[in-house]
């Protein structure tokens, strides 16, 4: 039997894992995942490890005092590797005009689930740090062009204006909601032009 999923958070800590392993040859330490999803404290972040060990994914054992536990499982699976599009940026922030050109980017394929259509965008803007999605991070989407309440999503606004938020329909209009209250809320109405370019599945996070 293979190892339970994981949810959308724990996945974007373990790439962060993934990402900082491959990039340094050792795993952050607590604080460094705390400071990267900008959590407050380490509870948070020991209750990821703590689900990410459960599930199977990492070892990390418990109570330890040793600034570096963490240790992959399964390290060949970052290197499992698919290639989608990187077609352009997207905002993380209010409106702007959508940059579209075409590259490729590998992405672990464990991120792409089997019998969908994805691609990659770069965030410009910090309108979704509240759901870990900085500026420079690489989002992978899953291309689709409806979305249920509450998921993250690209949407594309009177044709030439994308940005990537939370989804909600009402009754007479659709709003798209940050994950920043420094941000207002962008309210569609119906006889403005709208499409769901995709559904947002994955987050790699950026590393400087």
């Amino acid at each position: 039997m293979g190892r339970p999923p994981l949810t959308d958070k724990e996945e974007r800590v373990y790439e962060f894992i993934n990402s900082y392993m491959s990039r340094f040859g050792r795993p952050p330490t607590y604080a460094e995942i705390r400071d990267r999803f900008r959590y407050k404290n380490n509870s948070s972040i020991q209750n990821f490890i703590q689900q990410l060990r459960l599930k199977g994914y990492i070892k990390a054992p418990i109570g330890s005092n040793k600034k570096r536990a963490i240790e992959l499982v399964a390290k060949g699976r970052i290197r499992e590797l698919e290639r989608i599009p990187l077609e352009g940026t997207v905002a993380a922030g209010g409106l702007t005009e959508a940059v579209h050109h075409r590259d490729y980017v590998d992405v672990p394929r464990n991120l792409l689930r089997s019998g969908g259509e994805y691609f990659a965008l770069r965030v410009k803007g910090d309108s979704m740090i509240e759901d870990c999605i900085m500026s420079g991070d690489l989002v992978i989407i899953r291309r689709q062009s409806n979305a249920q309440n509450g998921q993250t999503v690209v949407a594309l606004v009177d044709n030439s204006e994308a940005t990537i938020k939370r989804y909600y329909k009402k009754e007479d209009h659709i709003e798209l909601v940050p994950a920043n209250p420094s941000y207002d809320l962008i309210r569609v109405d119906h006889n403005t032009e709208f499409k769901i370019l995709g559904v947002l599945t994955s987050v790699i996070r950026k590393l400087e």
